[in-house]
């Protein structure tokens, strides 16, 4: 009897686990609601649980192994509280509380696109400017640098600026492509979900997230240097227009990639056996 009103309302689980980490979630809004970093972190949360809200109601298995998993992710984030700063507490936390949705919401063939959606809900766009923000920027400007002068340009780069004629263009904080890659990402995430993607195929998916990224922000800043170096200077409109089209370049690309992979994923589960035909004696 002690467990059966878990039985019963097996929805109430997922809830306790996750008041479990009410340090995670206090950290998480004041993060959201600090100016240090965007609320696009919701989008992941929510796109989590559309892509595994389950058809057929909440359900419990005692013996899903996933649980197991979020028992010990569990500990680990309790092993870490004491000394561990709140970014990398939530990263168990947040791991934990995929497994132990995904094993109640009887979705575990999308848990690999679920902890991905979970994991990138977390806050971390400022943190990557931080971190990972100039040496970004590095490799932008010197994409964008090799591209222009693959055309006959002569443009020369010192860091994250780009010059020629005299005139020098910076490669700043917003065309780092963090927001991108993060986009990515989650649209990477997302797809696998729709064709329940496994762990290979959802990590490789995310690893090509990486040089698509890359160069389409490096045509994205070969695009805008040519715009800043003209003589006049070109509408904030048209360089918003220029990021909004790279975005969706970098979206079609992704999702080209994943179409592909999904057609050989069917290849390889069903395969085709061509039977030559015997000769008749």
């Amino acid at each position: 009897m002690r467990g059966d009103w878990l039985r019963r309302y097996p929805g109430l689980l997922v809830a306790i686990h996750a008041a479990c980490f009410w340090p995670v979630w206090r950290w998480y809004f004041q993060r959201l609601n600090d100016g240090s970093d965007e609320p696009w972190a919701i989008a992941a949360l929510l796109a989590a649980l559309a892509m595994s809200w389950p058809a057929q109601g909440f359900r419990l298995e005692a013996r899903d192994p996933l649980l197991m998993i979020a028992a010990v992710l569990t500990l680990l984030y309790a092993a870490l509280f004491p000394f561990a700063p709140p970014l990398m507490r939530a990263i168990p936390a947040m791991a934990a509380l995929a497994c132990s949705w995904v094993s109640v919401a009887g979705s575990q063939h999308r848990l690999p696109a679920v902890v991905g959606l979970l994991l990138l809900s977390i806050p971390v766009i400022s943190s990557l400017q931080f971190y990972a923000g100039y040496p970004l920027r590095v490799v932008t400007a010197a994409g964008a640098t090799e591209m222009l002068n693959l055309f006959g340009s002569d443009i020369a780069r010192v860091g994250t600026s780009m010059s020629v004629d005299g005139r020098t263009v910076l490669v700043d904080a917003p065309c780092s492509g963090v927001r991108m890659l993060w986009t990515g990402s989650v649209l990477c995430c997302v797809l696998a979900a729709m064709r329940d993607a496994g762990w290979r195929s959802t990590s490789l998916a995310l690893l090509l997230v990486v040089p698509v990224v890359l160069i389409v922000n490096g045509v994205r800043a070969a695009l805008l240097f040519l715009l800043e170096i003209r003589a006049t200077p070109p509408p904030a409109a048209l360089h918003s227009l220029v990021g909004v089209m790279m975005f969706v370049l970098a979206a079609g690309l992704l999702m080209w990639s994943d179409a592909v992979q999904s057609r050989l994923v069917r290849r390889s589960r069903n395969p085709r056996v061509r039977l030559s035909a015997s000769p008749q004696t």
